[in-house]
């Protein structure tokens, strides 16, 4: 299967729909993040674009399809696997308002606001499952 269906399958099985970049968003399931999608689907597999679509799919963030979210909390899982390991990462994850932090770096760094994003998620996330959990190994 070419990478275009199989990238709307697996965003279907979310219930996420592509829009045309030129079209508004008009609901929570709906993205324009499909490239990006789709470049995340070559270089790293569908397990890895389904682990993102479900960390996003939470009940408390569902509805945060921008491109810039989708690349950080793929960035987030690519360098930090043994905090996914975690039996609380979930837990954690959740508790996290990605909107709120999306919005926070776009204020602080309007250039760059997917790594800005992924650096917020990483220090949140650290704070929560280190709250939650006791001290995180050095390693991590």
């Amino acid at each position: 299967m070419a990478s275009g269906g199989l990238v709307d399958r697996i965003a279907g099985e979310y219930g996420v729909h592509f829009v045309t970049h030129t079209k508004r968003i008009s609901g929570r399931h709906q993205s324009k993040a499909r490239r990006t999608c789709q470049t995340l689907l070559k270089k790293h597999g569908a397990e890895h674009l389904r682990l993102v679509f479900g960390l996003i799919n939470t009940s408390e963030n569902r509805g945060n399809w921008s491109a810039p979210c989708v690349t950080a909390v793929s960035w987030l899982v690519l360098n930090k696997p043994q905090w996914v390991e975690r039996r609380n990462f979930l837990t954690c994850f959740d508790q996290l308002d990605l909107e709120d932090l999306m919005t926070k770096a776009k204020e602080i760094n309007p250039a760059a606001p997917t790594i800005t994003l992924a650096v917020l998620l990483s220090y949140e996330l650290e704070k929560s499952m280190t709250l939650s959990g006791g001290a995180l190994k050095a390693a991590a």
